[in-house]
């Protein structure tokens, strides 16, 4: 039952990353997340040239979502409660997946050569709805505030 709570955790983050980028990341905390898209229309350049490796304000929101994690994995510890432990777990492992694909994979914040020259079709496309965001060429660009799950026209490019 746990491995369920996990994993059910680990998919609901999907959704919570999804309209925390839209509705507070592109809302209210634009503030934090500017600092994200502010070289997004620089011509041919390339990735590591646009994200700085350093500190963003857009990096506060590793807190935001870490803080709850580490509050239910405390209690689930010292209360021997195996179903926050689970959940716990299962956010901890998203925002770990999150950090791999984000912030190595896609911005190469990190050089890790096996993440960042992927040639798995679905990591590509992941890449490639993740940067659409950034460098939109028409509305339905835009739009893509998940990570994991995009829109199906990305798979086929």
């Amino acid at each position: 039952m746990n491995i369920l709570i996990a994993i059910a955790a680990f998919c609901f983050m999907e959704f919570v990353a999804w309209s925390n980028h839209k509705f507070v990341m592109h809302g209210f905390l634009w503030k934090w997340h500017r600092d994200h898209h502010v070289n997004d229309h620089k011509k041919n350049a390339s990735q590591t040239e646009l994200y700085k490796s350093g500190f963003e304000k857009n990096d506060y929101f590793f807190l935001v979502y870490a803080v709850p994690a580490i509050v239910v994995l405390i209690v689930g510890f010292f209360f021997q409660i195996s179903a926050l432990i689970a959940l716990g777990i299962g956010i901890s492992l998203y925002g770990l997946t999150y950090f791999a694909i984000h912030d190595v994979m896609i911005h190469q914040r990190l050089n890790i050569p096996f993440l960042t020259h992927t040639k798995n079709k679905y990591l590509r496309a992941v890449r490639e709805a993740h940067l659409a965001h950034h460098r939109g060429k028409n509305v339905r660009d835009f739009d893509n505030y998940g990570l994991l799950i995009f829109q199906f026209r990305f798979l086929k490019k």
